[in-house]
């Protein structure tokens, strides 16, 4: 055997595989590039300007497109824009609102106050409209929502009259209105939002969402498919899925309803809807594989244990029901639902006592559910009635739906920030949830904030129009005075 010949081809076999190995390795580099090159490319043309037409835009240009980034509170672009126009010459006015937003986006609240207070006599319409959502966003990060109110309703005001409507003013009010549990005119801010800005997918994710917990089907139906019409690869994406499909078996549109839930990830949670739809499309086998793989998944899934003894119930299995439905009361001790079919099993062998037990605790949490579905639409007509709220805080709690409590709790807080009770409720909820136990009157303040701020029916716009945040001495909060003066 020639073992030289042998190792001069190795090494000859080994060199071609690492030149080959290192040109393909400076190929993948090379691509790399490219690929970066183009992401920046496309990172620059999507924000407002293409790369090599920066330097072409005139002054009103670029003065647009800061208020474009403005809308998409796009920080950077509009401290690139406010610096074109420095070059400029631009009207200091300008100058100073973009300087204005880009200290609010940066908590830096003295610089904001002084930079609004040198353009508060300005008679130009665009700066007064974005001067008072920027007073808006600033009094909102520091909670005074009395103010963020009064200065939101300012710019919206004197904003009517602009070719383009100040968006973010609108989206805030939108959030406002949705934690107060003001839905109707969530809804009409959302849509505000939708007019100025129609490629805004999340705004119909946003509508949704209001007219799915109100059970208004069909429109809901209607903005969550606009919004995958609108976004097809958001991150939320599934759970717009899973809405649709959640809505589509409130309207017994069973076959549609399955297709959604068949383009979801498998939860134990998707698998006892799809059963659902497979069950009532006549194919009950199918239906109870899938809730079985549910609540082997997830014993305590809602939808699976109570489907699971209504099939249970209907095949006369009462003893597999009783015992399937106390299992699910022990992760949902409060669900009317499960306690009505439970009573129907005990029924069904013999145990009467225990069958009018669960009627009576079933009608009883029925009515507390019926009483706290009303009162969210009584809300949207007395934005600010504390103790309304307070009742849903407590009616939540009592239905078991602890996160809906901390809700209601938190829009009483910020109506009243002193409201000893409701602070007590979020307090003992904050713990419980925590996994510890309220250790009576000397329990640890839970921390509050608020997801966003409250706002009163919006028909009570301010007749005098609000007063801009004062300067302070460095490091003392800025808090916008809150009775304006008169004119």
């Amino acid at each position: 055997m020639n073992t030289e010949n042998t190792n001069t081809e190795q090494d000859s076999n080994d060199v071609e595989v690492l030149l080959s190995s290192k040109a393909s390795l400076v190929a993948v580099i090379i691509v790399i590039l490219l690929v970066v090159v183009s992401i920046s490319l496309i990172d620059k043309n999507t924000q407002g300007f293409n790369v090599g037409e920066n330097d072409q835009l005139s002054a009103s240009d670029h003065f647009q497109e800061a208020i474009r980034a403005i809308h998409t509170r796009h920080t950077p672009d509009v401290i690139m824009h406010r610096n074109a126009l420095e070059q400029l010459g631009a009207p200091a006015e300008q100058i100073t609102m973009l300087n204005a937003f880009t200290q609010a986006m940066a908590d830096d609240n003295q610089a904001a106050a002084e930079s609004l207070q040198e353009i508060k006599a300005t008679t130009d319409e665009t700066i007064t409209t974005y001067m008072y959502y920027i007073a808006g966003e600033m009094a909102f990060r520091q909670k005074d929502y009395a103010s963020a109110i009064n200065y939101l309703q300012t710019a919206i005001k004197v904003g009517e009259s602009l070719d383009t409507k100040c968006l973010p003013a609108y989206q805030l009010m939108a959030s406002l209105h949705f934690d107060q549990g003001n839905m109707q005119h969530a809804i009409e801010a959302a849509m505000q939002v939708a007019e100025i800005n129609p490629e805004d997918a999340q705004i119909y994710r946003f509508m949704g969402m209001i007219q799915q917990d109100y059970e208004q089907w069909e429109d809901a139906k209607i903005a969550y498919i606009t919004c995958l019409e609108k976004d097809r690869w958001a991150d939320y994406q599934e759970e717009v899925l899973i809405g649709l499909g959640q809505i589509c078996l409130k309207l017994r549109e069973y076959g549609e309803a399955k297709h959604y839930l068949q383009l979801v990830t498998v939860t134990p949670q998707v698998l006892a809807l799809r059963a659902e739809c497979d069950y009532n499309l006549g194919d009950p086998g199918l239906a109870l594989d899938q809730l079985a793989r549910s609540l082997e998944a997830d014993p305590s899934q809602r939808d699976a244990v109570l489907l699971t003894g209504t099939i249970q119930v209907q095949d006369k299995q009462y003893n597999e029901a009783i015992a399937t439905i106390l299992q699910g009361l022990e992760s949902h001790p409060k669900d009317d639902q499960l306690m009505y079919k439970l009573a129907e099993a005990y029924r069904g062998v013999g145990d009467n006592e225990n069958a009018e037990k669960y009627i009576a605790m079933s009608d009883s949490l029925r009515q507390k559910r019926e009483r706290f579905s009303k009162l969210n639409t009584d809300a949207i007509g007395e934005p600010t009635n504390i103790d309304m709220r307070m009742e849903l805080g407590q009616l939540a709690e009592e239905i078991g739906k602890p996160e809906l409590a901390i809700g209601w709790y938190q829009a009483v807080l910020q109506l009243d920030p002193t409201h000893e009770a409701a602070t007590q409720n979020l307090n003992r909820i904050f713990i419980e949830q925590s996994g510890g136990t309220v250790a009576g009157e000397d329990a640890i303040q839970a921390p509050l904030k608020p997801q966003t701020p409250v706002l009163p029916n919006s028909n009570n716009t301010p007749a005098n129009t609000p007063v801009l945040p004062q300067t302070t001495q460095p490091k003392v909060p800025v808090l916008p005075q809150t009775n304006p003066p008169q004119k």
